[in-house]
């Protein structure tokens, strides 16, 4: 008899769903997240999700070996226990999420759990030494180092790679603190920047419905002044970010995760070439590569780690 668990990847603006069996995706399922609606209210939609991902693999519930929650905040995942949050599901503190489901859980920050679907299954399972930099709504980060992820005393080792200063008089973050990588290349920033800048009112951008990541690289491709600027600031930010990473954590492989690198071939070669220019690495180059896994790898990290207690 197969063992099926569920792994559920809860981003700020997309949730990613997948039924998950001998380290494969039987089904998946991705839908809008309401991130600033909270957690509480998220929790049935889940379930309903859940159900429907059952049913549309012929599955039993009692065939549900567990669940698994990938979680953008700071977590402790031995309590599985949600301890700080950004902006994001802000309500999460203080409720027992593992008491809601009746199979074994586990919860851990979802950064770190691309990285662990990016160290087992995609990018990096050539390695045991590797950092992984996932961009989206916000920049998340986390580190596997001689074979052994990450965490810390306090759960957050490795996973703040988005609130590394790279400017110390430089924007305000989120988070509280100023200068942030996050604060000049992640989503959630972009809107306030492009508009900002003076030949807003004649750039294409000026049009878009939503100011993101996608819609940045679209005006650049045409050749659209702010959004060639805009892309270009991004790239030397994740380029300042890894070489951040690389400095504190020396690892051979560097994953870039997210949903901008269906566009590696743009910001692969540039990231490379600015690395290696700038990082202090006197044994070698680190390799950077694209995820291999996409939306996947925080699904399949999170079951990985529900099923090895790791």
């Amino acid at each position: 008899m197969r063992n099926y668990f569920v792994g559920i990847d809860l981003g700020g603006t997309r949730i990613k769903l997948g039924l998950v069996s001998d380290g494969e995706i039987v089904v998946r399922k991705i839908i809008p997240a309401d991130a600033a609606g909270g957690l509480a209210a998220s929790l049935s939609v889940l379930e309903r999700e859940i159900q429907g991902l059952l049913h549309a693999a012929r599955v039993s519930r009692a065939a549900l070996g567990g669940i698994g929650l990938a979680f953008p905040g700071i977590v402790d995942p031995v309590s599985q226990r949600i301890l700080s949050t950004n902006q994001k599901y802000d309500d999460a503190v203080g409720i027992d999420v593992a008491a809601y489901w009746d199979v074994p859980f586990f919860i851990d920050n979802d950064a770190r759990m691309a990285a662990v679907g990016e160290w087992k299954y995609g990018a990096a399972r050539d390695t045991q030494d590797m950092v992984m930099m996932t961009i989206g709504t916000g920049i998340g980060s986390s580190a596997v180092l001689g074979g052994k992820l990450l965490r810390g005393r306090h759960f957050q080792a490795g996973c703040l790679g988005g609130h590394i200063s790279i400017r110390y008089d430089g924007r305000p973050c989120n988070c509280g603190n100023i200068g942030c990588l996050e604060a000049y290349g992640s989503t959630w920033c972009l809107e306030e920047k492009v508009r900002s800048m003076e030949d807003f009112d004649t750039s294409l951008l000026a049009g878009a419905g939503v100011i993101d990541l996608a819609a940045v690289f679209e005006a650049a491709a045409r050749r659209d002044a702010v959004g060639l600027r805009t892309k270009q600031e991004c790239l030397d930010v994740w380029s300042a970010g890894i070489v951040n990473l690389i400095h504190a954590y020396d690892p051979e492989v560097v994953v870039v995760g997210g949903g901008v690198m269906s566009r590696s071939d743009e910001i692969l070669p540039y990231l490379t070439e600015r690395v290696h220019r700038h990082a202090w690495t006197p044994w070698g180059k680190p390799v950077i590569r694209p995820t291999e896994l996409h939306s996947d790898a925080g699904i399949l990290g999170v079951v990985y780690c529900l099923r090895f207690n790791i």
